[in-house]
């Protein structure tokens, strides 16, 4: 396994490497030929390859259209976990979501929040969530019916954002501070209003994997939109696998004009034709 040189602490390693396999998670459902990822923390691309969350595979699920309009079923309720299970999750999240643990660091972790939908679908992929913050990291993590933790996110504070709205789980993710609403929309299902939660997303959704060919005009599994303060659509996910592509041909700025990854051919991308990013926050309650 490769090391990082003496001198990068184990905080600045998992910011990289969260960095990296939020890119990474984002493009992970369909490769496209010849891309280049180009972010300046290039570096970390090894541990997050390395290191990479892998938490098993889920059933095969048959492609559906995308829904037609975003006409969102209420947020499901949800139900605080127990100071028990939260313990006992927190501690799951800690030693299965890859954080690095170095000779001499600390183990030590507090478990933030913990909830599961009350009366989630039976093919719901994560009904659980819990997180944690160790290494200045808020991780939130996952879990299946059983307990078992399927999919990890670690996020750091002002840590750089492509999109206001992150989709880097199933039917989860992060979304920047202006963000106030989100629904997601799996096949042609109706869309449902996810759970904010201090920077997170969430929804019970199923995992759909991908069978067939695709075109550009293939529907994207999931459609993910975000909404501001005022009610105002101001994200919506790719929608064809033409989209997607688009999107991925890009280059992006942080909030502060810094240039921080491109997925483009060119080497040295001009800021002028750079997105806009965000700098995401754990969000007080």
């Amino acid at each position: 396994m490769i090391t990082p040189p003496p001198e990068l602490r184990p905080e600045v390693r998992a910011r990289q490497r969260a960095e990296l396999t939020a890119i990474v998670a984002h493009e992970a459902t369909t490769p496209v030929p010849h891309r280049r990822l180009v972010p300046l923390l290039a570096a970390a691309a090894v541990l997050a390859v390395t290191a990479g969350l892998a938490f098993g595979i889920p059933a095969l699920h048959q492609r559906t259209a995308p829904a037609p309009a975003d006409q969102p079923s209420p947020a499901p309720a949800v139900t605080p976990l127990s100071a028990a299970d939260k313990a006992r999750f927190g501690k799951l999240c800690f030693d299965k979501a890859g954080l690095p643990i170095h000779r001499g660091s600390s183990r030590r972790y507090q478990v933030l929040d913990g909830f599961t939908f009350t009366t989630p679908p039976a093919d719901a992929y994560t009904p659980t969530w819990v997180v944690i913050k160790a290494f200045g990291l808020w991780t939130t993590c996952g879990l299946d019916a059983k307990g078992t933790v399927r999919q990890a996110l670690p996020e750091g504070a002002n840590q750089d954002q492509y999109r206001a709205v992150e989709t880097r789980m199933i039917g989860a993710g992060s979304y920047a501070a202006h963000i106030t609403r989100i629904t997601v929309a799996v096949g042609n299902q109706t869309p449902v209003e996810a759970v904010l939660r201090h920077g997170f997303y969430y929804t019970a959704t199923p995992y759909v994997r991908v069978r067939g060919p695709r075109a550009d005009s293939t529907p994207r599994e999931y459609v993910v939109r975000g909404y501001d303060a005022a009610g105002k659509l101001v994200y919506t996910s790719p929608k064809t696998d033409g989209e997607f592509k688009a999107l991925s041909n890009s280059c992006y700025l942080n909030p502060n004009g810094k240039l921080t990854a491109w997925m483009t051919g060119n080497p040295h991308p001009d800021p002028k034709t750079c997105r806009q990013g965000y700098f995401w926050t754990y969000q007080p309650k």
